[in-house]
This record gives structure tokens, sequence and C-alpha cells, in this order.
């Protein structure tokens, strides 16, 4: 009374998922990216968020909000910059 299952051929893995270490041509290619804005657009960036989001939490009174959200957005961008290797800053220490 059992239904037997077909068994499906299993893939090999592609050369994208077995390439998982990026190269040197990689890494090249990622700060290039990172070149296309200038350090004064990063900045403004990081800064107009932040800046608006404060004038909308002093607006609604939210003296914690005003506290917590720049340590939050700080430590947001401190961790994604120490997760891909600082390129932002990187390439232009190196010119």
């Amino acid at each position: 009374m059992t239904n037997s299952k077909k068994q499906r051929d299993k893939k090999q893995p592609s050369k994208q998922d077995q390439q998982a270490t990026p190269s040197a041509k990689d890494q090249e290619e990622q700060l290039r990216k990172f070149e296309r804005i200038p350090l004064w657009g990063w900045i403004l960036i990081f800064l107009v968020p932040l800046i608006l989001s404060e004038f909308m939490f002093y607006q609604a009174g939210r003296l914690p909000s005003m506290i917590i959200f720049p340590l939050a957005w700080i430590g947001f961008w401190a961790a994604m910059m120490q997760r891909s290797g600082w390129p932002i800053l990187k390439k232009r220490k190196d010119k």
C-alpha cells in the first residue's frame, strides 16, 4: 500500500557555488565599484539619514530614540565596513 518514491538525480554544484572565496580579481572589481561614489558622497549617505532621523525624533519628542538610533546607525555602518574590509577608505589610502 505504500507508494514508492522516485529517486531524483542530484545536481552537481556549479562552479559559482564551489568558489566560496573571492579571488583577487573580484576584490579589485569590488574596490572599483566603491570608487564610483566619491568620499564626500559616502559621508552624505551616512549623515543625511542620521540628521533627518534625529530631526524626526526631536519633533516627535522621542528622546530615548534620539540617543539609541545614532548608536545603532554608527554600529551598523561600522559592522558593514568591518565585514567588507573597509573598501571605501582602503583604496584612497593607497593613492
